[in-house]
């Protein structure tokens, strides 16, 4: 199974089948463009297998681009590629000025849509009730599973909600600090294989 953009869709990947989606309101892009623009910030989302934003060589693109492996392209207008549907937007920028746009996006978008950084300079733009943890508990629905049953590694503040659902929560070694506050167990490092220790340690018994 796929949870992609922060829980908002889950996919069966053996049958390709859509298990749980839940998407942006295009009429709300006009807002999200404006706050991006007007604040000297690059919005991105995802159409296909590419990352689409006006400028593909910012360096917090490019970092989105190699975090995901995803190709990213540059399209002269923003809303013009996007006049449907999509999972999530994401606004990149130095962490400063991103957390004070942060502030004022969710009290203008409060009700409408979630707005939280996954990184400092991420700020995540997503349908209400987006969630990893609430994406998790669907997906145990589906499998029979309890929370107990479920290990959780991330780094990331959005990685946060399902770190405390899991049965054992996992901060990496780099994670944010309040992420490795909330975590049963720090493993190593995304450099030093962190995940593959944490199934060695509590899957496997190595």
């Amino acid at each position: 199974y796929i949870l992609s953009y922060n829980g908002g869709q889950i996919i069966d990947w053996k049958t390709k089948k859509m298990m749980y989606e839940n998407e942006l309101d295009p009429k709300v892009y006009p807002y999200l463009y404006e706050c991006a623009k007007k604040n000297g910030f690059v919005i991105l989302s995802y159409k296909d297998e590419y990352i689409v934003s006006e400028d593909a060589g910012n360096p917090y693109v490019q970092h989105e681009a190699f975090l995901n492996r995803m190709p990213s392209i540059t399209v002269p207008n923003f809303l013009e590629v996007f006049d449907f549907p999509v999972p999530k937007c994401l606004i990149v920028g130095d962490p400063e000025p991103l957390s004070v746009l942060e502030q004022k996006m969710k009290q203008d978008l409060e009700g409408r849509m979630n707005v939280f950084r996954s990184e400092p300079f991420f700020l995540e733009l997503v349908p209400n009730g987006i969630d990893k943890a609430r994406s998790l508990a669907v997906l145990l629905g589906e499998l029979g599973m309890k929370p107990e049953e479920m290990v959780a590694v991330g780094d990331g503040f959005n990685d946060l909600s399902m770190i405390q659902f899991a049965g054992l929560g996992v901060a990496m070694a780099n994670a944010q600090d309040v992420v490795k506050e909330a975590a049963d167990y720090v493993t190593l490092s995304n450099e030093e294989d962190g995940v593959a220790a944490v199934v060695e340690k509590f899957l496997l018994g190595v």
